[in-house]
Formats: C-alpha cells, structure tokens, sequence
C-alpha cells in the first residue's frame, strides 16, 4: 500500500466510510449494509443474496464452493475479483450486465465469518500438515490441526480486507456477535457479562481499522397499532457493547447509511462546524442536534 499525505481541513465531511456492523443473524445486517452509497458490491459469502432482491443499486457476487472432492475456490475467486477491482471500479469490466461506467461506491465483505471459512478451507485442502481428516460416506472433512491452521485463515483474512479499505471506496464488513462469557465460565458451567462481543472473538483484531463500528438489534415498535420487531442501529457504545462512531448521529438509528450521512452533514452544516474541528462524540453545550 504506497504511502498517503493528505490535508485533512481539506476533506469533505464524509470521504470515505469504513464501516463494521455487528449483530445477531437475521437482525438486518445485510440489508443494512445494501443502503450505503451506490452502488453496493456486495461479495456474498452466506449465500443469501435473495434477501436483497428489488434493491435498487446493489449488486451481488455469491461465493459458492464446489462440492467435494473439489478443491475449494471461493477464496481465490475473491482475490481475482480484489485484484480486479484494483485495477478498475467498473461493474461492467468486473463482469455484470451494465452499462460501462457503472462505478463501485461500497464494497461489501459480507459476512466476515463465512470468508474466513472460505481461506480456511483454501488451506486445509492444499496443505496436509496443518489439518486432521475425517473420512465418513466416502467424503473427506479438514478440520484445523493447530494454530497454524488458524493462522492461515487469518492472516489472508486480514490482508483483504486491508487491501479492501484501500480501495477509493466505501468498506463494510458484516460480523455476527455472541454473549460476553465472565473469566470463570467453564464449558460445563458457561457464565455470562450482560455484554456481547465478536464471534468468533478472533475476528476481534480487525475493528482497529474501522471508524464506524454499529451494532445492529431488533428493536420491539408500534407500526398500525401492532407490536412489531424492526431493526435499529446503535452507533454510541452503552453497557452491552462498545459502538463507535466519528459522525454527528443519535444514540438510535433507522437502518439507513444514506440517511445517516445527510444527517451528520447536515448537523455539521447548521452549526457552522469547520471541517477542521472534526465530528465530536460528544457535542458541546449549546450544539443542536
């Protein structure tokens, strides 16, 4: 990554997103991830592109791997596809059926679980010595043999997703959360914080990169006199999870990253903040939100 020298008074108040969203499945973290700037790239490693059909600026690359014996290929095609958009942000030189000049504006790694497995599974299958085997049914199962094994998934882990914040684009990466265990939880008797955290908790090392970390939670509301569950965004942190945000926002939001952005932009606007003084956490008296 060659060095970079940059003015930031200069810098518009949103350049560029980095973004890292938690929460538990199925509480609307992909279609959360598909509002951001257009157009959305999201790389779909869960195989769930359906749940965003009808959406409009939002294109999908699904990672399936092959059956066995195959070797794995999800992660190398990701890679193809990283170098690819190194080198242009046209969806239409990526491969999709659209007009040329349709450029990336968010780049999607959803869901960092799941990638992981892919490059885990790129290793176990090419290298025997860092892997067990388990042969049922006439099918082969690579399981890791140590920490090399692990090391192998997250070092090219990190590598792209580095590689990907390097990119003139936004970056949002999708993790899944699981309950806080206290230092004397035992596998027989697991106790438990209150607080949530990463899973798996060594994908922990990869928030240091990201400015914005929102945890994603469906929230019981009232639609037509009904009591429904929605999605809510939490940008500040509070007693069950450390969010972070450098943007002008509330303590809940609707799951919108466009709406969100306007909303700190305009904030930052109706107090006349310069660019310089930078977004505080905190407002000081008197700033109207």
């Amino acid at each position: 990554m060659p060095t970079e020298m940059r003015i930031m008074a200069e810098e518009p108040p949103v350049a560029k997103l980095k973004i890292a969203l938690v929460g538990k499945e199925k509480n609307g973290k992909s279609r959360l991830a598909s509002t951001g700037r257009p157009n959305v790239l999201v790389h779909d490693f869960d195989n769930r592109a359906e749940a965003l059909q009808g959406r409009k600026g939002v294109y999908v690359i699904s990672y399936v791997e092959p059956q066995w014996p195959k070797q794995p290929e999800a992660a190398q095609k990701f890679l193809d596809n990283l170098a690819k958009l190194e080198d242009s942000l046209d969806l239409h030189a990526l491969g999709f059926k659209c007009p040329k000049g349709t450029l990336v504006g968010t780049n999607v790694i959803d869901s960092i679980q799941t990638f992981g497995k892919a490059f885990q599974n790129y290793a176990l299958y090419g290298q025997k010595d860092i892997r067990r085997e388990i042969t049922f049914g006439g099918m082969k199962v690579f399981l890791p043999g140590g920490w090399d094994a692990w090391n192998a998934e997250m070092v090219p882990v990190e590598n792209c997703v580095l590689r990907t914040l390097a990119l003139p684009t936004d970056t949002i990466i999708v993790l899944h959360e699981t309950a806080e265990e206290t230092a004397d939880s035992t596998s027989e008797k697991p106790r438990f914080s209150g607080r949530v955290g990463v899973f798996p908790v060594r994908y922990q090392r990869l928030i240091k990169y990201f400015n914005e970390l929102w945890r994603v939670k469906l929230v019981q509301q009232t639609v037509n006199q009904k009591l429904v569950y929605l999605p809510k965004v939490f940008p500040f942190p509070n007693y069950e999870f450390d969010s972070a945000t450098a943007l002008l926002l509330d303590q809940e939001e609707n799951p919108s990253i466009v709406e969100m952005i306007a909303k700190h932009e305009q904030r930052l606007k109706q107090n006349g903040l310069q660019l310089q003084n930078g977004a505080p956490k905190q407002l000081p008296a008197g700033l109207k939100l």
